[in-house]
């Protein structure tokens, strides 16, 4: 069985190989931002991907879907980014907070920081568990916002407007131009972060709490046998979210990464099941990795991508936005 260390560089170099995208997608956003403010000739296409990072855009060109069946023609990237994020939620739990979301990567680079200088804690299981509810209470909010308060004239007149046409520019801006707020909210989540393994993860991510909701629903889980186990906390430690030993079944805020099994030094103690039966402890890191990368291609393969706004349109909006 492939050990521990194996199974947490799989991740690793994933997580690497998604954030590097984000990292590149976000250097073109910029090369076409300096397009349409005049600080670059060339001409310099959005990149679709930014899309990712504009969910509430995405919720909102979903529920466009529903009602209509047509596709977002303004973020459709982000739609399908969503939509990928939720079917491979289903299949293989968390997989996309686990591997594909850079922010994931930042929480857990923070919190083995937190680890190293001494900081890290686990919270205590009350606390978790209110403490949990926050992100529960942010994702009903916008799905009524969405859901039960926007008709169809209310989505398309949201998704004609100059703010969400350029969404992207303005969640930019926030990083850009901080306020003292923004800086010191920041702050508490970084703090956060390194007391308490993936804070924002497990606490206040409304992306994170729709996502494990759909993969407590679906065939992939973490079972144990309490038979072999000997409480040695091995898989806890290995666990990239703080998981106590045999709560990975029911637990919403499993990434199924596996690290947990491959700890384990006792085996057979833990299994990764997909439709009730034994898989290798990797098979839902990897399977969920190339079902989201699968989804993204076969979006861009049938026009579902890039959107539909031509260049000249853009360039004025994105510079009206920047002023």
């Amino acid at each position: 069985m492939p050990s521990f260390r194996s199974s947490r560089t799989i991740r690793r170099a994933i997580q690497f190989c998604f954030t590097a995208s984000c990292l590149y997608a976000g250097w073109r956003f910029l090369c076409f931002l300096d397009w349409t403010t005049g600080s670059r000739a060339a001409f310099t296409p959005r990149p679709a991907a930014i899309e990712g990072f504009l969910p509430i855009a995405a919720l909102a060109g979903f529920k466009r879907l529903i009602l209509t069946g047509s596709y977002d023609p303004v973020h459709p990237a982000g739609l399908t980014i969503l939509l990928a994020a939720i079917c491979g939620a289903f299949l293989f739990r968390k997989n996309f907070c686990g591997a594909v979301c850079p922010v994931g990567l930042a929480s857990e680079f923070l919190g083995e920081a937190g680890k190293r200088i001494g900081l890290a804690r686990s919270a205590p299981r009350f606390l978790d568990r209110w403490l949990g509810l926050i992100k529960y209470v942010f994702l009903a909010f916008f799905l009524a916002s969405i859901f039960l308060f926007m008709d169809e004239a209310s989505i398309r007149s949201f998704q004609a407007s100059a703010y969400n046409l350029t969404a992207d520019a303005h969640l930019l801006t926030l990083f850009t131009r901080p306020s003292a707020t923004f800086l010191c909210v920041i702050g508490l989540l970084a703090l956060a972060g390194l007391v308490f393994r993936n804070a924002w993860c497990r606490w206040l991510c409304p992306y994170g709490a729709l996502l494990g909701l759909m993969g407590r629903a679906g065939p992939c889980s973490i079972q144990r046998d309490s038979k072999h186990c000997d409480g040695c906390g091995a898989c806890r430690r290995a666990c990239p979210v703080d998981i106590a030993p045999g709560r990975a079944a029911r637990s919403t805020l499993c990434v199924a990464c596996g690290q947990c099994v491959q700890a384990c030094p006792n085996p057979g103690t833990l299994t990764l099941k997909f439709l009730r039966k034994p898989v290798p402890a990797s098979a839902a890191l990897v399977g969920g990795a190339a079902f989201f990368v699968g989804a993204c291609l076969l979006a861009v393969f049938f026009g579902l991508w890039d959107s539909a706004l031509p260049p000249h349109m853009l360039r004025a909006l994105y510079a009206a936005a920047l002023r």
